[in-house]
């Protein structure tokens, strides 16, 4: 009797000690060439690799290609405000809520309200300080035209100097509670480092 408990715990243990080993974690640096002083940094399980891609003035990384092991897609978009969008988007906004010069509470007000898919998300809920780098939304969508895909998206907003919006996106399809506490854990993941 006192073997086979000693044996219970020995395994007892071991599958603990196994818990801490590292998976498949990854580092990824997401930079805009224009603005090389100010990195976002990602520690997470293999999420594949990413293409980059210059449009106009903006930058944008995504793994949509190569998802990795997880099937989550992400993608970092680095969005370079016009004159017009500071005025509107941040200074208009900072002069009638008396805010700092940078907030990501500005990308969350824009990139939420201006969503592709607001007519059609569900359980929508936002987190995250005004003061601090990151603001967090997520939204499900439940159906496209009929069709059941229970889809996950997740985001994290930023601001950089006071001219560009950062945006990461994650998405799952067929999403169950388990890819949801993962793409948390992911979000979470992420720093912004000046």
């Amino acid at each position: 009797m006192i073997k086979k408990l000693m044996k219970f715990g020995l395994i007892t243990i071991t599958l603990f000690l196994m818990s801490f080993i590292t998976k498949d974690v990854k580092s990824y640096v997401f930079k805009h060439p224009k603005k090389k002083k100010v990195t976002v940094l990602l520690e997470s399980e293999n999420l594949g690799k990413f293409k980059k891609e210059k449009r106009g003035g903006d930058f944008y990384y995504s793994n949509l290609s190569n998802l990795g092991k997880n099937n989550i897609n992400c993608s970092v978009l680095f969005y370079k405000l016009n004159k017009d969008e500071i005025t509107n988007l941040v200074e208009m906004p900072k002069m009638i809520m008396g805010g700092p010069d940078t907030s990501p509470a500005y990308p969350l007000a824009y990139f939420s309200n201006y969503s592709k898919l607001k007519k059609i998300e569900s359980n929508n809920s936002q987190w995250g300080k005004p003061d601090g780098d990151f603001m967090y939304r997520q939204a499900d969508i439940k159906e496209i035209q009929g069709q059941k895909i229970n889809q996950k998206h997740m985001y994290a907003y930023s601001m950089i100097d006071g001219d560009m919006f950062v945006n990461i996106h994650l998405s799952k399809i067929n999403c169950k509670a388990k890819d949801s506490t993962k793409m948390k854990a992911i979000l979470d993941g992420f720093k912004l480092i000046k």
